[in-house]
């Protein structure tokens, strides 16, 4: 919502996330190696046959040791299978995350180059004083690019990161109408239009003093 609902807190941490990503990977590889040699353990270990199988004659015994090699070799190449697919969901993954960091590294640009567009355009300085997981102080002040000692013309607003809704705290120089504007930012949390009003207001009572 205009000027002052942007992120403030930008920054994504793409090293933690390829981090994460390769660790998910490399658990799901490890798993699926582990079923491959179980698989394999399992088979050697069950080549040995039950007491009533002794007395089958020999051919039996090699189409049964057959039987079982046939679905011990199947079972290992669903298990590479599985594998194969890891690997390539992984190098999808790669990529897709190769395109989104260099969108999100393209969008954060234009939102700085808009963002000081916005501050030259406007002669106004904005920053937050504080923050919490519960509340954000902004801090905004008319007619300077740098903050400035005495705070004149300056706004501050409360902002709650989980609903969004921004309280007008307070003006200096404090305005007539101010307890209407509080009204009216906490009825439809229009953060353009209360600080366009508060703007207007303060270039009013920037020229009656100069006069």
């Amino acid at each position: 919502m205009g000027i002052a609902d942007e992120n403030w807190d930008y920054e994504i941490d793409f090293e933690e996330c390829v981090k994460s990503s390769n660790d998910l990977f490399q658990s799901e590889l490890n798993n699926i190696c582990q079923n491959v040699l179980k698989t394999i353990d399992n088979g050697f270990v069950n080549v040995d046959v039950d007491k009533d199988s002794l007395a089958r004659n020999n051919d039996d015994e090699i189409k049964l040791l057959s039987e079982k090699n046939k679905d011990l070799k199947l079972e290992i190449e669903t298990k590479l299978k599985e594998l194969t697919q890891q690997q390539g969901q992984y190098e999808n993954f790669k990529q897709d995350h190769k395109l989104l960091e260099q969108q999100v590294k393209k969008t954060h640009e234009a939102f700085l180059m808009a963002r000081k567009h916005h501050k030259k355009c406007l002669n106004m300085y904005y920053s937050i004083e504080s923050k919490s997981n519960e509340s954000q102080l902004v801090f905004i002040q008319f007619f300077t690019e740098l903050k400035k000692n005495n705070e004149n013309y300056s706004v501050n607003l409360l902002r709650n990161p989980q609903t969004r809704q921004y309280t007008l705290q307070s003006t200096n120089p404090t305005l007539k109408n101010f307890k209407e504007l509080q009204r009216q930012m906490k009825e439809t949390n229009d953060v353009p239009a209360v600080l366009c009003c508060i703007r207007e207001a303060f270039k009013t009572h920037k020229l009656s003093n100069a006069h």
